[in-house]
């Protein structure tokens, strides 16, 4: 039983999971690790571990593996290593290593552990270089402005025209500044949401993945399908995360194209519910309210897809368990509405005029994961549909929101 358990979880890990012995033979590699570097099974089981290292760094990590087996020593998974590999096809790959050992028959053993970062490095890099140019652009603006300062205090105050001028020219500066001092705020929360909320996932992922070599006993097996669920939960909020930033940055650039199709809102509805019944953590019972009037829409349904994913998971998020979410269609005018209302924490009421902003969080749910990204990315959405979206809130006592929709997805 033991052996099975062990079995699975090499075979069926959602991480790549590569062992060699001291001179750097493959001895065996998981299906993960296979699909990460494009080999068959068993095709990797032989060979030395340098032909997965680009070939400028093969000499290196030779003698670094020389220094490991000298003093072989666990290291943990993100310590800011920009390390990379290469694929069978010699396509090169952005990492995360993360290595362990162990000794079968008197001979060392040293486990890989590898998880393909390429996406997340090219996001990162996405994210250093807008911070960037925001630095250039508030760098810039302010030569600008010193240049007009510096302009007016040589303006001639005596004449009626020139004061005239000096004044509209000083309420200009002061909107620029106050721009500038909002771009300048929305940096600083941009930085400190995204490391974060970057940090606590795979502080959670490399805690588990170091609990997980210590439950190695038959009766563990709760505690490492546990921490098998963590890993797996923080895997899953940290590519949320990265479709947050993502869908934001093509937002932003107009990258993002629709695609109107026909379809029912009962039969959608009925789906994403039932969807999301399966999906609910916290027992929170969801309930359809039936609707008399059905509607058939012309727009775009994976974008209404997201809307609605984005407020249902808010919803369960912010509510207690075992509380009553209810959502409610209806046909007014050519236009369909739908409330989803939850009995959860609200909003504070000096927090709701923020509520659509970019990276804006309320007060009361900071202790809870999130970019602040998904109710401005859902008024977006819902701007290129036509539709709009409104709320009422009360603090503990929970939230209604409020689509309305076209039929049909303006030209």
């Amino acid at each position: 039983m033991k052996d099975m358990t062990f079995r699975a979880l090499f075979e069926h890990s959602s991480i790549g999971i590569i062992i060699s012995n001291r001179e750097g033979n493959i001895v065996k590699s998981n299906v993960f690790a296979n699909k990460i570097f494009g080999y068959e099974a068993n095709e990797l089981n032989g060979l030395m571990v340098e032909v997965l290292i680009p070939k400028p760094l093969k000499e290196k990590h030779i003698e670094d593996r020389r220094q490991f087996n000298k003093n072989p020593t666990s290291r943990a998974m993100g310590e800011n290593l920009n390390l990379w590999a290469v694929k069978k096809n010699g396509e090169k790959i952005a990492v995360e290593i993360s290595l362990s050992h162990y000794e079968e028959d008197g001979q060392l053993q040293i486990v890989t552990f590898i998880n393909e970062i390429t996406e997340r490095r090219m996001a990162e890099e996405r994210l250093q270089k807008l911070a960037k140019e925001l630095e250039a652009k508030a760098a810039e603006r302010t030569r600008e402005l010193t240049d007009a300062l510096q302009e007016l205090h040589h303006t001639n105050v005596g004449l009626e025209k020139e004061m005239e001028h000096r004044k509209k020219y000083e309420t200009q500066i002061l909107k620029t500044l106050e721009r500038e001092k909002e771009l300048n705020e929305l940096k600083s929360r941009f930085v400190s949401m995204a490391s974060h909320e970057f940090r606590t996932p795979l502080s959670g992922i490399l805690t588990s993945a170091s609990l997980l070599a210590r439950y190695n006993q038959v009766g563990d097996e709760h505690k490492r399908e546990r921490h098998i669920q963590i890993i797996k939960k923080s895997v899953k909020n940290l590519t949320n995360i990265l479709n947050d930033f993502l869908s934001l940055d093509k937002l932003e650039q107009g990258k993002i194209t629709s695609h109107a199709s026909s379809f029912t809102l009962s039969k959608f509805m009925q789906t994403l519910v039932e969807d999301f019944r399966d999906l609910s953590e916290n027992a929170q019972r969801i309930v359809l309210v039936p609707s008399k009037v059905d509607a058939t829409l012309f727009q775009d349904k994976e974008m209404l897809q997201n809307v609605m994913n984005n407020l249902i998971s808010n919803a369960i998020k912010y509510s207690p368990e075992k509380s009553l979410i209810t959502i409610r269609t209806s046909l007014e005018n050519k236009a369909v509405t739908i409330e989803i209302e939850d009995q959860g924490i609200g909003i504070p009421q000096e927090d709701q005029k923020h509520l659509f902003e970019r990276f804006f969080r309320a007060n009361n749910v900071t202790t809870v994961q999130g970019t602040g990204l998904g109710l401005n990315i859902v008024k977006r959405y819902l701007d290129l549909m036509g539709g709009c979206i409104s709320f009422i809130s009360k603090e503990n006592q929970g939230t209604t929101f409020k689509i309305t929709l076209p039929l049909e997805m303006p030209v």
